[in-house]
């Protein structure tokens, strides 16, 4: 038993280094052994060193009988004869190779020792272990399929085939993704095994209703290995519309050059509290011109109440090379800030390095105002950047004018922007901004000053990040009079905590001639803090906060009548955090406390204040919660005052959001509901729910909001609901270049003279291929490619119906270009492939007629790639000329070999030449070797 057991013990410990041997000795005096000489640069064979002992006292004659399982094979052959005198020793070498159809998994090789009268001597056993090869191939049969008008509303069938190349039957998902169907975009999947060294088609069909639309469209496929949804392949099938006449459409724009236009037309209705209707119409597109294009964006909207409506946000702008010119509302982010009616002119160089903007606005924001021009005021504006494209390094010039009839002053603003990367630690924005203002009241001039930096860097493994900004009193600019410093610190400290500080001051001081305006306001906040290291779904943090607010905006509601005195609102605060993530990632939540003390402009003592926040998210659905005790701002302090109450300062404010599509994406879902109880508003709960479908054609939102505002006297209660329809119109591919139009007339060429005379007719339904975009000739033998923009195009060579046309580059620099393409007659080759075994000798193998790949090659060049048919035969069309024809091994069944791989021939127009077949054969079952080499 003990024996047993131990023997058992060393065979699992053998298995894991892939071989095992045991035996069973049932003759004594003759021994066996079994030694492995494997290398690992040849994983396919087997090395092995049968050594043979004679200790009998007699001669031994007998044989060596080697038993393999399925996908090996003994190069020496099964049966080895041997003679061993007395006391002798015989080393016999052996090579097993191990093909790819050997199961996945340990496999026993057998060795029986045998005298001549079939007695068994010794038996041992070697346990080989196959490695797992789970190799899948993903290949499209049809790679290209045409469609035209006489055939759109028949089905279209993809195919994908799969190989199992590997040593285990396998579980596959094939996903087809099929765009642009009267479904929108729909995801097919298929699922199925695949055996080993089989192969396995998957197919689909549907209708492609809306192909006529464009010119093609891609079905994507995939491959999945189950259960570990691993890809394994991806292939794609290209459906093309090969009507006579189509127009040009950039499947993958180039950025820069030119854009793709998502054309739509969007009509809503609002309705807001009891009384007041609003109506809108928005909408944008684009459309390409023989050169340049044109994109047109519109917002229209009015309401019961106003006598006209209000156009806002509509332009038209032209685009042609790399200029474009826009009239309309013009919006422009500058320093000094333009909104209106207007108009802007751009020039790019051609390496889109440079750019030139100028542009005129007249200040009144609704395109159809009744308003006298320029009476709002106007501007204008000129701006020239380098390394427009560059976001690394780059500078740009800007000239900013405006007239304020407001304050009654013209504002000149001129400046610089930079931007510069030093190294990958290190990058600086800069601006630096000078202004003169005219003031007509007392024909005053003002000079005035602005500078922003901002920058980031590391220094000893301290990220740095800072943000700076000073304006002089009277800058025109979008802040003025202000004095800005924000600087962040953060370093990893103990390798896994995170250290980080962040100051802001802050001094606000706008002054303006047309009016009194002495407002001041100052702040300087601290906070820093450590964010430790996450232990299992934990995460916490601490901090400490300091905040000071000086201001006299609120003097009026402290009851303070002197407008220059300042109030002043001091804190300290700790605070702490925590979060969690569930292990399976669907819950998280968030909780923050904060607590201080504060002192208030009217109170000498400091008063207790906290704030506790957090949110709970669980798939869509999450909730949040704020509870303050305590002011945290002068506002907030001041306007409780207003209010008359004695109390401190609390607010609580409760909501909760959920977030969710459906049916594939097509349908959204977001609704929440909130709740706010403060001194300010009151209690006020709200609620809001949206709904939005997206489809192909067309798609549908309803928005819906409740409001309720309740303070002492004042009640509001509102309810707002929106709802409209968008109408998605055929996108375009909008390019600024000049285009035009290819017209070929396509006929065949009977006399061969490459000149279409007497004898020759024009093609009917020919294929014709430009590019990847293919045509077919209309019963005149004409085709047309419209809107193509300037440049080269390659005709493709498609041979069919025994004719083929010359490749040749076309170069697209006309308006209109007209061109021949003769049709030169083709030769036609035939061939076929046979099986050539005795099956009483043969391996075991499963016969395989189609599938088998025939490579087509003219010199060192691969033309063709054909596969047989059901029938083991192939047909293929060449032109005139000398070719090899040869067949890929690879595809052939396992066990199987051709001794005559390929073959020569010429290829004479008109006329079909017949290969002799190639013959496959099949390995025998018993190869005897004499000699044993590497």
């Amino acid at each position: 038993m003990f024996h047993y057991l131990f023997r058992k013990i060393v065979l699992i410990f053998l298995i894991s280094i892939s071989f095992v041997f045991t035996s069973a000795q049932v003759y004594s005096g003759i021994d066996m052994e079994i030694r492995n000489e494997s290398t690992t640069d040849k994983p396919n064979i087997v090395d092995l060193v049968v050594l043979v002992k004679n200790e009998t006292s007699s001669k031994f004659e007998g044989n060596i009988y080697i038993d393999v399982p399925k996908g090996f094979r003994s190069v020496s052959g099964n049966q080895i004869k041997l003679e061993l005198n007395v006391g002798e020793k015989r080393f016999l070498p052996v090579k097993i190779l191990v093909s790819n159809d050997a199961g996945y998994g340990d496999e026993e090789i057998v060795f029986s020792c045998k005298s001549s009268a079939n007695e068994l001597i010794v038996k041992k056993k070697l346990i080989y272990r196959v490695q797992e090869n789970n190799t899948l191939r993903l290949n499209a049969e049809n790679p290209l399929i045409y469609m035209n008008e006489n055939n759109i509303n028949d089905s279209v069938e993809v195919k994908a085939r799969v190989t199992n190349m590997g040593n285990k039957r396998q579980d596959i998902t094939v996903v087809f993704k099929i765009p642009e169907t009267a479904q929108g975009t729909i995801f097919v999947e298929r699922k199925g095994s695949v055996d080993v060294l089989k192969d396995t088609v998957f197919s689909f069909k549907f209708i492609p209703a809306h192909i006529l639309k464009s010119t093609q469209m891609t079905i994507n496929i995939a491959g999945f290995r189950e259960p570990e949804k691993e890809i394994f392949g991806n292939t794609s099938v290209s459906v093309q519309n090969i009507s006579s006449t189509q127009r040009y459409r950039d499947m993958q724009p180039l950025m820069g050059y030119s854009s793709y236009a998502k054309n739509s037309i969007t009509a809503g209705y609002r309705r807001i509290g009891d009384n007041a209707d609003m109506y809108q119409l928005i909408g944008s597109g684009g459309f390409n011109l023989p050169a340049g294009y044109i994109f047109i964006s519109g917002n229209i909207y009015t309401m019961n109440n106003q006598d006209d409506p209000i156009v806002n946000n509509t332009y038209i702008s032209y685009h042609r090379g790399n200029s474009a010119v826009t009239l309309g509302n013009v919006n422009r982010m500058l320093e000094m800030p333009l909104f209106g009616r207007g108009a802007e002119y751009s020039l790019t160089s051609a390496d889109k390095d440079k750019k030139v903007e100028i542009g005129f606005i007249d200040q009144s924001f609704n395109l159809i105002e009744k308003t006298p021009f320029l009476q709002n005021g106007y501007g204008l504006y000129a701006k020239g950047t380098i390394g427009a494209q560059n976001t690394s390094r780059s500078i740009s010039g800007v000239y900013v004018f405006r007239n304020d009839p407001y304050e009654k002053a013209d504002h000149n603003l001129l400046g610089t922007d930079v931007q510069y990367l030093f190294s990958k630690d290190w990058r600086l924005n800069a601006k630096l901004y000078s202004g003169m203002s005219f003031y007509e009241a007392d024909r005053s001039t003002k000079p005035s000053l602005g500078v922003e930096s901002q920058y980031s860097g590391v220094i000893s493994k301290i990220n740095l990040n800072g943000s700076y900004f000073y304006s002089t009193d009277y800058y025109p600019g979008n802040r003025r009079g202000v004095l800005q410093i924000q600087q962040s610190f953060s370093k990893n400290i103990f390798k896994e905590h995170y250290w980080y500080a962040n100051i802001l001051v802050s001094d606000f001081s706008p002054k303006y001639f047309s009016y009194d305006y002495n407002t001041r306001s100052k702040n300087l906040r601290l906070d820093t803090g450590i964010n430790f290291a996450k232990k299992g779904d934990f995460g916490w943090g601490i901090g400490y906060q300091y905040q000071e607010e000086t201001s006299n905006n609120y003097n009026s509601f402290l009851g303070i009548f002197n407008s220059f005195e300042q109030n002043q609102l001091k804190a300290q605060r700790l605070t702490e955090y925590t979060n969690w993530t569930s292990p399976d990632k669907k819950h998280s939540s968030i909780l923050g406390i904060e607590a201080g003390l504060v002192t208030y402009p009217d109170m000498e003592k400091p008063r207790l204040q906290m704030k506790l926040s957090g949110n709970y998210g669980y798939k869509a659905f999450s909730f949040s919660y704020i509870y303050q005790y305590g002011a945290y701002f002068l506002s907030e302090y001041a306007f409780s005052k207003v209010m008359n109450k004695t109390e401190d300062y609390k607010k609580l404010s409760l909501s909760a959001f959920y977030n969710k599509t459906l049916f594939k994406n097509k349908i959204n879902v977001t609704s929440g509901v909130s709740y706010t109880d403060d001194i300010l508003y009151g209690k006020a709960p709200s609620a809001f729910f949206n709904l939005k479908y997206l489809g192909k054609q067309y798609g549908l939102y309803l928005n819906s909001s409740w409001y309720k505002y309740s303070i002492g006297s004042l009640h509001t209660n509102m309810l707002t609901i929106e709802a409209g329809v968008t109408l998605n119109l055929p996108t375009n591919t909008l390019d600024p270049g000049k285009k035009g139009s290819i017209k070929a007339f396509v006929y065949y060429d009977n006399n061969d003279n490459n000149r279409y005379d007497e004898g020759d007719e024009a093609a009917d339904g020919y294929v014709i291929m430009i590019n990847t975009i293919s045509f077919k000739s209309n019963k005149d033998g004409n085709i047309e490619y419209k809107q193509i923009p300037y440049g080269k195009y390659r005709l493709k060579q498609v041979i069919q119906q025994g004719w083929y046309y010359d490749e040749m580059d076309i170069e697209m620099d006309s308006h209109r270009r007209s061109l021949e393409i003769p049709l030169h007659r083709n030769g036609t080759v035939r061939g076929k492939i046979t099986y050539d075994f005795d099956a009483k000798t043969a391996q075991e193998f499963n016969p395989k007629l189609g599938g088998i790949i025939i490579n087509i090659f003219q010199g060192e060049k691969l033309l063709q790639r054909i596969s047989t048919d059901d029938n083991g035969e192939f047909l293929a069309f060449l032109r005139t000329g000398e070719y090899r024809i040869s067949l890929n091994e690879s595809t052939l069944p396992v066990n199987t070999y051709c001794e005559q791989t390929y073959t020569d021939m010429e290829s004479i127009a008109g006329k079909i030449t017949v290969l002799n077949p190639f013959v496959i054969k099949v390995k025998e079952k018993n190869i005897r070797v004499k000699k044993f080499g590497n």
